[in-house]
């Protein structure tokens, strides 16, 4: 089975030409990571990047895109975790199919990762959930422009926004043990999330910069908590809170790459929130 694209034409162009130059424009545009130096400070375990169209968040992506690229190997096995939008299918629900289609080309499921979660019971393969979601869509064009013709997998899961506390730590543990087993030690995780939403530009700096330093610092309950009781936009706040579980109890530290809202991009009175945060085990 093959999932299709869904949101290509909407989040990102049609034809691979296009998506490959908006890409590369994304690089060069003031808020991209163009010429910066982006350190490395320890084996990259895992990225937080944003999803909206490519020309809002694009920019904000390439910071993380900038650090994968610095990974020597490169990670050849991604698991990506984003938010269910559209509130269909199960609440952790790992895609049946054998191969993800973009206009770029397909790219495979990482069968193996994939029976190694089912096998947890903390998961269900789910079409639904994924048939209309762009959370983990709009990622993978970026890993295919950075890896150009070299092969990678991935195995996506997207998660309903009604998964307790209790539960995103049971699923964070289940994620942790299938990673640390010696096979999977080459898996990076992409976390797919925009941060706050319908916000002004001043406030989008002030409350998102407050999210970003309880997920630096790796609390997963105090952010879960923030979110719910503050009633605060992060749309991926669920595999957020999820990941940071999966990495408590190891050497692991949180690093904001790079910050933008969606009005640096095109000027207006509100908007959305992009971060892009790396995950490196120290040495």
């Amino acid at each position: 089975m093959k999932r299709e694209p869904v949101v290509s034409g909407q989040f990102y162009p049609d034809l691979p030409q296009e998506i490959n130059e908006t890409i590369e424009s994304c690089y060069i545009h003031p808020v991209g990571v163009g010429k910066n130096t982006v350190q490395v400070k320890g084996k990259l375990k895992g990225l937080i990047l944003p999803h909206a169209g490519h020309i809002y968040s694009g920019p904000t992506t390439t910071w993380g895109m900038k650090r994968l690229s610095l990974e020597n190997p490169k990670p050849k096995r991604f698991l990506m975790l984003g938010p269910n939008h559209r509130v269909r299918g199960e609440s952790a629900a790992i895609s049946p199919d054998n191969f993800w289609e973009t206009p770029l080309g397909e790219c495979a499921i990482d069968e193996e990762l994939r029976q190694a979660f089912l096998n947890t019971g903390s998961f269900k393969a789910d079409t639904l959930a994924h048939s209309l979601e762009h959370s983990i869509e709009v990622q993978i064009p970026f890993l295919q422009h950075l890896y150009k013709k070299e092969t990678f997998s991935i195995l996506p899961i997207a998660f309903l926004h009604t998964i307790s506390l209790k539960d995103c730590e049971k699923i964070g543990k289940a994620i942790s043990q299938v990673l640390s087993r010696s096979e999977f030690s080459d898996v990076c995780v992409i976390v797919s999330s925009d941060f706050s939403h319908d916000i002004t530009k001043n406030e989008a700096y002030k409350i998102d910069g407050e999210a970003i330093e309880i997920i630096e610092k790796i609390d997963p309950s105090k952010f879960y908590e923030m979110v719910k009781n503050e009633d605060r936009s992060i749309c991926g706040f669920i595999p957020i809170t999820i990941f940071l579980f999966s990495l408590l109890g190891k050497n692991v530290a949180g690093r904001k790459l790079n910050y933008s809202t969606s009005m640096e991009i095109i000027p207006h009175p509100r908007g959305v929130g992009y971060g892009a945060i790396a995950f490196e085990e120290k040495h």
